[in-house]
């Protein structure tokens, strides 16, 4: 089973245009991550070296920490001078002001108002927002238990249990992590390269009708068909780790900083009402995971489709085509309140922002689901029925076409 497995992996895996593909797309990934950096960050040297000089080489070690009164007192003191000079418009747009740190009293303002003041201020207040939304899943826990309604009031109690005790003691550089979790482009690189590599698996026996000899071995047709789809798993999962790697690592090698790993989540605005109580460093991890779960369910469906055809693009061109789809329709529910609607599209977990950043449930026989939940069980199901329906169908169309082989009537 071993050395057929490693065949497996050899005749499909290892090939060398897929190699070239994987290669060529790794540094693509990387260009673009850099291109991120670049374009987009506040502190980009290339864009902005004065900021980036003064933030890591004069305030960061500052204010950084645990945030104290001592460290907000001495951030007002030099913030709200700035605000009132610059509130009425009327300051001097001169940018080699040498009473600045800029050159520019509007670029004080910003720089100081978008790297310390505005994420301060979040992460100060944000254990006062918590206790709101506990005090109100109590006050809703009250309300339902009188009222009878077991399902919202198991929401509330979820909701009060996930929000209980929040709070963000400390102040790091979370910018990398920002860009880190919105960051899609290798999701749309690995599916890609699966679609690419997959589409031969079963079809390369059929174009040497390989796989009529092989029904007739000691192995049979399903032992191979299960390597099949085990070396699939193996490199599904193998390029999805080599891409989440190559993300993490570029994302912390251009932003320069994993100073904000230890910070929880919700320590990202877009995420102040998840429903995880995880680390920066510990999403990360579980977001790799559920891409993987992702991927490996979306191989599977293609593989399943590629069972019904003897040349590898048309099946190609139709998987590209579901991929749109489910693409489409997990943009188009984005921000949706038809909760259902994301959690029963696959594509949801290799985009899984809007799984994770909200606190969202499901209504499962009368019980409260939360909605990350539930998909990750539909993708295992989704799966599962991919796996049987390959396993069924492989056979069939073998046996299928050696029927009609020795009928005649067909020409294989």
């Amino acid at each position: 089973m071993v050395s057929l497995l490693l065949f497996e992996l050899r005749k499909h895996f290892m090939k060398k245009p897929l190699i070239i593909a994987i290669v060529c797309f790794s540094l693509l990934n990387v260009a673009k991550i850099s291109s991120e950096y670049h374009e987009k960050s506040l502190l980009s040297p290339e864009t902005n070296l004065k900021w980036h000089d003064l933030y890591w080489g004069d305030f960061y070690e500052q204010f950084s920490g645990v945030m104290t009164d001592q460290k907000i007192e001495t951030l007002m003191s030099i913030y709200q001078p700035l605000e009132k000079k610059t509130a009425d418009k009327t300051a001097s747009t001169d940018s080699d002001n040498p009473n600045t740190y800029t050159g520019n009293l509007y670029n004080d303002h910003l720089f100081f108002k978008w790297n310390f003041v505005d994420p301060m201020e979040y992460s100060y207040l944000y254990k006062q927002y918590a206790n709101d939304v506990v005090h109100k899943a109590n006050e809703n826990l009250t309300f339902f238990e009188a009222m009878g309604n077991d399902y919202e009031y198991e929401k509330n109690r979820i909701i009060l249990d996930r929000f209980q005790g929040r709070r963000i003691d400390s102040f790091a550089y979370t910018e990398m992590f920002q860009y880190y979790i919105h960051y899609d482009f290798s999701a749309f690189l690995v599916i890609l390269i699966c679609l690419y590599a997959l589409m031969s698996v079963f079809i390369i026996e059929k174009e040497t009708d390989m796989d009529i000899l092989l029904v007739t071995t000691q192995a049979g047709g399903q032992a191979t068909t299960f390597v099949k789809i085990l070396s699939t798993t193996l490199f599904v999962c193998a390029v999805s780790f080599w891409f989440g790697c190559i993300d993490f690592i570029s994302f912390a090698h251009f932003f320069g900083s994993l100073e904000a790993i230890s910070l929880p989540i919700y320590a990202i605005e877009n995420f102040a009402n998840t429903s995880l109580n995880l680390s920066l460093g510990e999403y990360a991890l579980l977001s790799l995971i559920v891409k993987t779960i992702g991927f490996l369910v979306v191989s599977y469906f293609c593989l399943f489709i590629s069972l019904f055809f003897r040349n590898a693009l048309l099946p190609f061109i139709i998987c590209l085509f579901f991929m749109l789809g489910f693409i489409y329709f997990q943009e188009a529910f984005m921000g949706s309140e038809r909760i259902i609607l994301k959690v029963v599209n696959p594509f949801n977990l290799l985009i899984h922002r809007e799984l994770f950043r909200g606190t969202e449930f499901v209504n499962i026989f009368g019980f409260p689901v939360l909605s990350y939940t539930a998909a990750i069980f539909l993708a295992f199901v989704y799966g599962g029925i991919s796996l049987m329906a390959i396993f069924l169908f492989q056979n069939k169309n073998t046996v299928y076409r050696i029927g009609v082989s020795k009928s005649g009537d067909f020409e294989i």
